[in-house]
């Protein structure tokens, strides 16, 4: 939803195509640490941890990562000359009136997801019926020639990230049948007895999985494996929660799955590999800040005690 508006806008200013889809596909990440986040969710289920403490324990990282991405972002692009934009406040009213009735989409479909009037599934189906209305009768520029591309376009999309999922839940069964998972956690848990290093190791199988494996499979099958290791050596699950979840993000740009850069080169016929190698100073700005939260509990925990 965002890529398809962002990434148009920001190739139109002079930004690279490859780089606008990487730079959306790495933001787009940050969505399952900032609270609510359906991962924190089934590892609160999983781990029988507070949902509410994986919330709060979330959102110290996530702006965290949001801002290491931003600096990231200024770095690459300091020397890029784009075109400008009229930030007066005249345009901005302007703006917000011709596109009140567009805006009004993300508002209805997250407020229903938030306030529970609508399952994200159903959010969909809203979102299709309420555009339909807009471009057809409010601004009227929504053709049944664009309606049958974009059906077209989007039946070419869904079953190819189908397959996708498809086989990301096969593999993670053919882990649970070998007892995979169990053996390399008992292995990561011998090399050491220091809480940082055993997070960063589990960050990094985390990490690999996330090449080609689904976040959610990632967290039932793992997160029961990897708590009575972490409660040994005295980690808080909550803080082995949010790494998990972060170390997931991961996984969102990291091919052959790589669900984000999947999503964004679908929008922009970008190649996989161009769109992953735009992506990588992101992903290394991730890991810097995967090392931070594994070595100061402190960044994880202290909203969760200090509110709960």
């Amino acid at each position: 939803a965002v890529g398809m508006l962002m990434i148009p806008a920001m190739a139109k200013r002079g930004y690279n195509v490859g780089y606008a889809a990487a730079a959306t596909a790495t933001a787009g990440g940050i969505g399952i640490i900032i609270p609510p986040s359906i991962p924190m969710v089934i590892y609160g289920v999983s781990g029988q941890q507070s949902i509410s403490k994986m919330f709060m324990a979330g959102i110290i990282p996530g702006i965290l990562i949001a801002v290491g991405l931003s600096v990231m972002h200024f770095f690459l692009c300091r020397n890029l000359k784009t075109e400008g934009l009229d930030w007066s406040l005249k345009t901005f009213i302007h703006s917000l009136r011709d596109g009140f009735w567009s805006i009004l989409a993300p508002v209805i479909i997250l407020g229903g997801i938030y306030w529970g009037v609508f399952t994200p599934t159903e959010a969909a189906e809203v979102g299709v019926l309420w555009t339909l209305f807009v471009g057809l009768f409010v601004y009227r520029k929504l053709t049944w020639k664009n309606i049958s591309s974009a059906l077209i376009r989007t039946s070419a999309f869904a079953g190819s990230a189908t397959i996708l999922v498809g086989v990301s839940m096969a593999f993670s069964r053919l882990l649970t049948l070998y007892h995979i998972p169990q053996t390399v956690g008992a292995f990561l848990g011998s090399i050491s007895t220091d809480p940082t290093i055993t997070l960063l190791l589990i960050a990094f199988f985390i990490f690999l999985c996330g090449f080609v494996a689904d976040t959610l499979a990632m967290v039932v099958v793992l997160a029961p494996v990897f708590l009575p290791i972490t409660n040994a050596l005295g980690i808080h699950p909550i803080q082995l929660g949010v790494l998990f979840v972060v170390c997931c993000e991961t996984g969102f740009l990291t091919p052959p799955f790589g669900a984000n850069l999947f999503i964004t080169m679908k929008i922009t016929d970008v190649k996989l590999e161009e769109v992953a190698l735009k992506a990588f100073p992101y992903l290394c700005t991730i890991w810097l800040l995967i090392i931070l939260i594994a070595a100061c509990p402190q960044l994880v925990m202290f909203l969760p005690n200090l509110l709960m």
